[in-house]
């Protein structure tokens, strides 16, 4: 994976995105699971809330936006099943259902200001473990009929 730090700071550097980070987290969830993300609301300060994910290399993937936080949010293809953006007064919010491996990464929550990114919150999430209890009920019921 590459390293944040670098990243961020060729960004920085580059004048392509800067920070207003107040909040960085990590969250684990279970592989199958729910998660929701949360930053602090910035929204009346500002209009356009991005959340969005930084892949491998330089680029980052807008998952939503919302342009002001009383409107729904619109999200991007390949986000609209099991993605929700929300948010209320005091947070803003990235709920992602049925988590799956791909889903562990980077997350930002942000904003675009004079053509350049400015991030507000930032979680590492971490999508861990594998749901054996359907083997588990398949190997007991195959031992059960075995012995029958």
């Amino acid at each position: 994976m590459v390293n944040l730090t670098v990243v961020l700071a060729s960004l920085c550097t580059l004048s392509l995105i800067s920070f207003s980070l107040s909040e960085f987290q990590t969250l684990k969830v279970q592989l199958e699971g729910e998660v929701t993300l949360q930053c602090a609301n910035f929204s009346t300060l500002i209009a356009h809330i991005i959340w969005f994910k930084l892949n491998d290399g330089p680029n980052a993937t807008v998952i939503s936006l919302m342009l002001t936080p009383d409107v729904n949010a619109t999200m991007k293809n390949g986000f609209k099943d099991r993605f929700l953006m929300t948010s209320n007064i005091t947070h803003v919010f990235l709920n992602i259902k049925n988590v799956n491996s791909s889903d562990s990464g980077l997350y930002f929550c942000g904003t675009y200001k004079d053509g350049s990114a400015v991030i507000v919150g930032g979680t590492c999430l971490q999508v861990y473990g594998k749901i054996i209890q359907k083997n588990i009920n398949t190997f007991l019921l195959k031992a059960l009929l075995d012995n029958k």
